[in-house]
């Protein structure tokens, strides 16, 4: 199924095509990967672990199991759906094997840089927010770059990330409320 302004913006993003951005966009992708965000988000998981002593493990697994659970979700999707990579223009990297719908790197951007956001310290928030929105928001522009999603797939990618999130988080924090009650 194609949508009209799918196909509008990735026309849109066909025209910026230069070998710079080629190169900017390829490698930036990586950072909604898997195989990066799942090392380190473990890492993170181990350092938080180790550093409150245990007291505290459900915390130091926020950000490996929302990242687990949002991408397990995209999975199931692009198998329940089966959605069709786009092929209006060329692609600048190999299409990956398997479907669409929704995008699985910016499904992993969006609730790897939400999680971490809502783990850093409050004080902080107000000057990480638009960092985190600018980091999705790249991550997810390169898939469209690349030619690689609809720009449905990213939009529907990050909601469910960010769904996942914020779900988890505001569920963890009210159940260590009431425990500590």
């Amino acid at each position: 199924m194609m949508i009209q302004w799918d196909t509008a913006i990735l026309g849109f993003f066909h025209t910026l095509r230069t070998p710079r951005l080629d190169t900017f966009f390829g490698a930036l992708t990586w950072l909604g990967s898997m195989w990066v965000l799942l090392p380190l988000s473990l890492l993170i998981a181990i350092i938080l672990a180790w550093r409150h002593r245990l007291h505290t493990w459900w915390y130091a697994l926020y950000l490996p199991a929302t990242l687990m659970l949002a991408s397990l979700t995209t999975w199931l999707l692009k198998r329940l759906i089966g959605r069709d990579r786009p092929q209006l223009f060329e692609a600048i990297v190999a299409l990956p094997t398997d479907m669409a719908f929704p995008s699985g790197h910016t499904t992993q951007a969006s609730a790897f840089f939400l999680a971490l956001w809502l783990m850093s310290p409050v004080h902080l928030r107000s000057w990480l927010l638009l960092p985190v929105i600018i980091m999705i928001a790249v991550i997810a522009a390169s898939r469209l770059y690349l030619q690689v999603h609809w720009f449905s797939d990213v939009l529907v990618g990050a909601m469910i990330g960010s769904g996942y999130a914020i779900g988890i988080w505001l569920l963890m924090n009210k159940n260590a409320r009431n425990y500590a009650q």
